[in-house]
């Protein structure tokens, strides 16, 4: 008698399988209460294997060399460090791989946004070399705008990326996964071979940790297959590439275009990101219109370009200043490099005002312990020679040298008592002539 006449409905079986604390064995002794002379528990584990075997069969399909690229976000995540803050940064990673030799990249990125998504399919597209003839991903929310088994619809900017790189979007089926195995996967290889050896690393930026990917990518494409010759970038180039489409000239970006009004500190406000950029200081208080993308910012005036910025991104610093020098008033651009100044600052400000000065200004640099502590000092050296011209600190200087010392308050004091421009007279001390003066005859 076969096993399975003995239940009215042979799925049962399997939905019983399924259950917590159901084993094989527990349901071969239920079979065997109403069956004493069924078959054995080995037998009744393999005919139960045959039929859920024949209930799972899978199709085998051929891919086209170059024609299909699938995408996938990792489900694990990757991290790296904030030098500034020691704050840990997770980051999404989107693997992309072709079916066909199972030739793969991946890469990590802030977020699954639409940006950071276009973003990916980009470096996927500059690493491939080439462009393929479909885009198929899971239902991402970047990529799906509402889900549908025949005809989904994608999001604006997705449409408008398949229109600039010419190639179609296809997305998976909702909740089937074997619509996407090779990028499936994928992910698990990515796994493997690029989160395990990464592991124990610390990365403070993301941009170092995408540099570390990509080397542990090519290591992975260019290892040869265990059952059949060659690697996966190597029959990726023999077989792929050659039918795959060059890149245009420019990748897709995502424009915005948005209105600002230039601050009293000459930088406009870019809300979206909550950082501040320069423009020409002579332009304060007008309005401009800003266009921007993922990596640039520029600045019209009235149909005329006035700044261009490379866009930044640090997680979740905001409220920063981008400032170019050539924006910056003259008093401004010299109050910034002031504030980066030590020893070599001060005594090159100080050589132009002369020799004296400058070796006044190494008197004062050397007077305490911690050379730091004696910048204000210096400030007010070069201030007295603004002040009273370099011409007057410059005696004032020399004046201190004789006395083989200077300091500030001597230099301002010799200043304002005017005593840098009193002429120096030598005095000769006479002591006059009497008895207790004894001739240079006394000690011959």
């Amino acid at each position: 008698m076969c096993v399975w006449q003995t239940l009215k409905n042979k799925r049962e079986w399997i939905k019983e399988l399924k259950k917590v604390g159901v084993t094989r064995y527990l349901l071969w002794e239920t079979y065997r209460v109403s069956n004493p002379d069924g078959y054995g528990y080995s037998q009744f584990c393999e005919h139960l294997k045959s039929y859920v075997a024949r209930k799972d069969l899978t199709l085998a399909l051929e891919h086209l060399p170059g024609e299909v690229l699938m995408v996938d976000f990792a489900g694990k995540k990757l991290h790296w460090v904030d030098e500034s803050t020691g704050e840990l940064q997770d980051c999404e990673v989107l693997v992309a791989v072709f079916p066909c030799t199972q030739y793969c990249f991946c890469i990590a990125l802030s977020s699954q946004s639409l940006p950071d998504f276009i973003e990916g399919i980009n470096q996927a597209m500059l690493y491939f070399k080439g462009l393929p003839k479909v885009l198929l991903s899971d239902n991402l929310k970047a990529y799906v705008s509402k889900p549908e088994r025949y005809e989904p619809t994608f999001t604006q900017l997705c449409e408008q990326l398949g229109v600039h790189y010419q190639i179609e979007l296809q997305a998976a089926r909702v909740r089937k996964p074997k619509d996407k195995a090779s990028v499936e996967n994928a992910v698990s290889q990515v796994y493997r071979s690029v989160y395990a050896p990464l592991r124990n690393e610390v990365f403070f930026s993301l941009q170092a940790l995408n540099g570390a990917i990509i080397q542990q990518l090519e290591v992975f494409n260019e290892k040869s297959y265990q059952k059949k010759e060659g690697s996966r970038k190597s029959l990726f180039e023999t077989y792929e590439l050659p039918v795959m489409r060059p890149l245009p000239s420019d990748l897709f970006e995502i424009k915005k275009i948005t209105r600002a009004k230039i601050q009293r500190n000459y930088h406009i406000f870019l809300g979206e990101e909550k950082n501040y950029y320069s423009v020409p200081w002579q332009n304060v208080g007008k309005q401009v219109e800003v266009l921007y993308t993922r990596h640039h910012v520029e600045i019209f005036l009235e149909a005329k370009r006035i700044a261009t910025h490379c866009r930044i991104f640090a997680g979740k610093q905001q409220y920063r200043y981008v400032t170019k020098e050539e924006h910056m008033p003259k008093q401004h651009l010299e109050w910034k490099k002031a504030q980066g100044y030590d020893a070599d600052y001060f005594l090159n400000k100080a050589q132009e005002f002369g020799p004296y000065t400058r070796w006044a200004m190494q008197q004062v640099l050397l007077s305490r312990i911690q050379e730091s502590q004696t910048y204000n000092s210096c400030k007010g050296i070069l201030h007295l020679g603004k002040t009273y011209s370099s011409q007057r600190l410059e005696q004032a200087a020399h004046r201190c040298q004789a006395a083989n010392k200077a300091t500030y308050t001597m230099l301002k004091r010799i200043l304002v008592l005017q005593l840098d421009q009193a002429e120096e007279e030598s005095t000769q001390l006479c002591l006059g002539i009497h008895e207790n003066i004894r001739g240079p005859e006394y000690y011959q």
